[in-house]
């Protein structure tokens, strides 16, 4: 098929449904008119269907929606793009018509319509989001901790909660936190006239993530904000409590008239139907253009069990002002920690060959791009990921669907050549790419930062075969903690969390990994990363991940971190000052792990220890390795040889905690008692001779001692998203 095989409509904001075409020349003002015109084609003569859309905002009223009806085929695909490069906003926000007037102290006000609903989670002015009403006022010099409260603790039992209360069962193990002491002298000191109308964020006390909770009532007179509705965005099924809230959570309360006192604050009268506002850098809302969110989809492809959605893709078009979503239902995927919302701005159900490519995503109020359940073949490419409220691209199987016939989970995509950056803004268990119950998915190119816990998170051995490489992510776990920049779970069916241990009374648990085969099919492949970081473990395999390759990568600021799990390969790698050495946490007897030809440097000034489980690390000085409870027999690891170790202190160390708790010894092996446990027996303390380290240049230089090891120089100039993706996006 030939160019001229190609069928084009139009779409333009001056266009008409009734009386147009399609043609350029008269175009339709919907994509749904556009849409039911492709429907009529005879798609088998054509080369190509293009929906070509003029440039402005499109306010949409409804998602667009999009069934096997609308499919293009092989030879045939079907592209949504903007014309000749016009930018075109899809948008799922209302426009506010509305006359504004002075209220007082800065604020302005304005009647709103019933027809933008009885409430709305996002306010835009001049396409800035702005903040609801909140204290303390928004804060972001720190993220995570400036501009929030740390709680009190916890309502003592005494207290006699309110009524509402009275219906709940709060006697099972992990039953949801009820609410929060607040210290008088940090809290606001204004009466609420409807602390009803409240909403709370708080962190979960380990800094997993955050919950969100309506409030029930704010209790002066034993100083507690009692909690309603809310707080289901942290999963962990092998956790009894994983949403408990304590001293250590911080906090702050939006939605509160009474602390609309900041530039840029808004809130929503519901019964007088009135908007206020605190105007920033605008001295006349009336040329003002302010727009309430409204959509929490924009776009849904929605095929069939046995017939997909297919060949459709969209291209450089931006997708806008969606609604908030952290109130809505949240499942659980599989056991690792996440809860989530299956939606999303784009939403994939049931599609083969679809893709979003070359578009952008800002201010929206939940994930950007969502593949649920059966997808085969997706491509995102070289997208734009801004001011997202979660996580940017979401790859989510439905686990009790995979069996017989059904396979309700995405198979062979890729996500690749994006910027993904500032996500999280109202969820905080969120990553730029979020895997779970996924086989086979690609993640190559992109760039990652500004985010608020991992850059990728792979949430569970379920399929596995997946590759990472050429990613460079940086700025990640900036609000959360126990994390690295790449994080993974592998709590499948032969998963324990007591490996290694040994109990008050018994004897020692120790076991094998079992066969990690049955769930992690497939190897993950990582390799040709650039992690930079400055606290964390950096590639976090966490809770039984297994069935890893990783090769050349370079960790500036974090190494490695392997717990539980087996048949893991990790070789050529480069760690670099870590925040933590290299760990190899709570193993498995017979574990498989073979750990060659890494170069680790060392540097107690870049040293921040962190916890794991309850072994304490305290003072760091220059270790090489920490190992936490190790198995009790056999090998601690299959195979660890070839490496080159350097630190500022001129001397190798390992450090070592056995499992039996309470009893466990510690201890520091020097590298001549390392090598007599029988590791690391060609390996050596030596400088690396980096070519040129302060101008990010990590590679060897001729005379250095890791090549005479085995190790291979490996270049990483072309992570992260090629130039034309960079151009295309200025950045």
């Amino acid at each position: 098929m030939h160019k001229e095989n190609i069928r084009r409509f139009y779409v333009a904001a001056d266009g008409n449904d009734n009386t147009g075409n399609g043609d350029i020349n008269s175009p339709f003002i919907t994509l749904e008119k556009a849409r039911d015109a492709v429907r009529l084609l005879d798609k088998s003569r054509l080369s190509g269907v293009e929906i070509c859309l003029r440039k402005g905002t499109y306010y949409l009223s409804s998602p667009f929606f999009l069934t096997s009806e609308d499919s293009g085929n092989e030879q045939c695909d079907v592209v949504y793009a903007a014309y000749n490069d016009e930018r075109v906003v899809l948008s799922g926000a209302k426009i506010l018509h509305s006359d504004w007037t002075p209220y007082k102290d800065g604020i302005w006000m304005c009647q709103v319509p019933r027809e933008y609903g009885d409430s709305f989670g996002q306010l835009f002015v001049n396409g800035e989001r702005q903040i609801l009403a909140r204290y303390p006022n928004k804060d972001d010099s720190n993220p995570g901790k400036s501009g929030m409260l740390t709680a009190a603790g916890v309502p003592s039992t005494d207290i006699i909660c309110p009524a509402e209360y009275a219906d709940r069962d709060m006697e099972y193990s992990g039953a949801p936190p009820i609410g929060i002491v607040f210290d008088t002298k940090t809290f606001s000191p204004r009466h609420w006239e409807k602390p009803e109308e409240a909403v709370i964020h708080i962190f979960q006390a380990n800094y997993w993530g955050n919950l969100q909770f309506e409030l029930l009532s704010r209790d002066n007179d034993h100083n507690v904000l009692w909690f309603g509705d809310g707080g289901t965005q942290i999963g962990a099924k092998w956790h009894e409590n994983p949403c408990v809230v304590n001293e250590r959570s911080r906090y702050f309360v939006e939605n509160v008239f009474e602390e609309l006192d900041s530039p840029g604050e808004w809130y929503f009268s519901r019964e007088t139907r009135t908007l206020y506002y605190m105007p920033k850098d605008i001295d006349d809302m009336s040329s003002a253009t302010v727009e309430l969110s409204c959509l929490k989809t924009l776009v849904r492809l929605k095929g069939l069990n046995r017939k997909p959605v297919q060949n459709i893709t969209f291209r450089n078009l931006h997708f806008a002002h969606s609604e908030k979503t952290f109130f809505d239902e949240y499942d659980i995927p599989s056991l690792g920690d996440w809860a989530i919302c299956r939606n999303g701005a784009v939403l994939f159900e049931h599609t083969k060959n679809c893709g979003v490519e070359l578009c952008g995503f800002y201010n929206l109020g939940g994930n950007s791009v969502f593949l649920n359940g059966y997808n085969r073949g997706a491509k995102i490419t070289g997208n734009n990921f801004a001011q997202i409220g979660e996580s940017a691209v979401c790859l989510v199987g439905i686990q009790n669907m995979t069996v017989g016939s059904q396979r309700y989970f995405p198979y062979e995509c890729t996500v690749s050549h994006n910027l993904i950056r500032d996500c999280g803004v109202f969820g905080k268990q969120t990553a730029g790419v979020f895997i779970s119950v996924a086989k086979r998915i690609t993640v190559l190119h992109n760039l990652i930062r500004h985010m608020p816990r991992a850059g990728i998170c792979i949430n569970d051995g379920t399929w596995g075969g997946h590759i990472i490489a050429y990613n460079r992510i940086f700025d990640t776990c900036r609000e959360t903690g126990d994390h690295g920049p790449f994080n993974s779970w592998g709590r499948d069916r032969f998963w324990c969390l007591l490996h290694s241990h040994w109990p008050k009374d018994g004897s020692p648990v120790c076991h094998s990994a079992g066969d990690i085969f049955v769930d992690q099919m497939e190897t993950v492949v990582m390799h040709h990363n650039y992690f930079s970081e400055n606290s964390g473990w950096g590639l976090d395999l966490d809770d039984g991940a297994s069935n890893y390759h990783i090769y050349k990568n370079l960790c500036v600021g974090v190494s490695i971190k392997l717990r539980e799990g087996a048949h893991r390969l990790i070789e050529n790698n480069i760690w670099v000052n870590g925040a933590n050495s290299p760990c190899f946490h709570v193993g498995n007897t017979d574990n498989k792990d073979r750990y060659l030809r890494n170069i680790t440097v060392m540097d107690t000034a870049n040293a921040k220890p962190e916890h794991d489980l309850d072994f304490e690390m305290g003072a760091h000085n220059g270790e090489m390795y920490t190992l936490i409870k190790p198995p009790f027999t056999g090998s601690w690891l299959e195979e660890v040889d070839y490496n080159l170790f350097f630190n500022d202190r001129g001397e190798f160390s390992a450090r070592v905690m056995t499992g039996e708790l309470g009893r466990g010894e510690k201890r520091k092996y020097t590298l001549e008692q390392w090598q007599e446990l029988g590791f690391d027996k060609h390996s050596i303390f030596a400088d690396p001779c980096f070519t040129d380290p302060q101008n990010d240049d990590y590679t060897l230089r001729s005379n250095s001692p890791a090549l005479a090891l085995g190790f291979e120089n490996f270049d990483l100039r072309n992570v992260g998203p090629d130039s034309f993706y960079r151009k295309h996006w200025n950045e």
